[in-house]
């Protein structure tokens, strides 16, 4: 028995189209798992972020001046999964200015980061600066940390 297809194409039973049909399923079954392992690798990775962040944030509390810097960076520019928030990252640049001795480029960072805050943002971000001290000092009283 011979069908034909509106493109002149002639088969010569239903088996080709079976043929067709199970490798279009084959390839669709195939599709899902790279689809699914795709997924899973990005919840994986977003989980790493989370982790990541998590850690960073709290060796900044810790102390650590370059986690202070590099989180202040975070916010500032925003790197997944920490939002952008400049306030934040005004905040913790004005930190660094008192842990890491007030180096050039400490000062040099602040300004950029704090500079084009509204003077109500700049408040906020001393709020935040203070908020985040007690936190510092928390965590310094809980390890028995003497103040530096």
């Amino acid at each position: 028995m011979f069908v034909s297809l509106s493109g002149g194409c002639m088969l010569r039973d239903n088996r080709f189209t079976d043929i067709i049909i199970n490798g279009l399923a084959i390839c669709a079954a195939l599709i899902s798992v790279v689809g699914t392992g795709y997924i899973i690798n990005h919840a994986f990775q977003a989980r790493r972020d989370e982790d990541d962040a998590s850690a960073l944030v709290s060796n900044a509390i810790s102390g650590d001046i370059e986690s202070q810097r590099k989180l202040a960076a975070c916010y500032k520019e925003g790197c997944p999964p920490l939002p952008r928030a400049e306030i934040i990252g005004c905040a913790w640049r004005k930190i660094t200015l008192d842990t890491g001795g007030n180096l050039p480029e400490d000062q040099e960072q602040a300004r950029v980061a704090c500079g084009p805050l509204s003077s109500s943002d700049i408040e906020i971000s001393e709020n935040a600066k203070a908020s985040l001290q007690r936190r510092i000092e928390a965590r310094r009283a809980a390890a028995g940390v003497a103040n530096p």
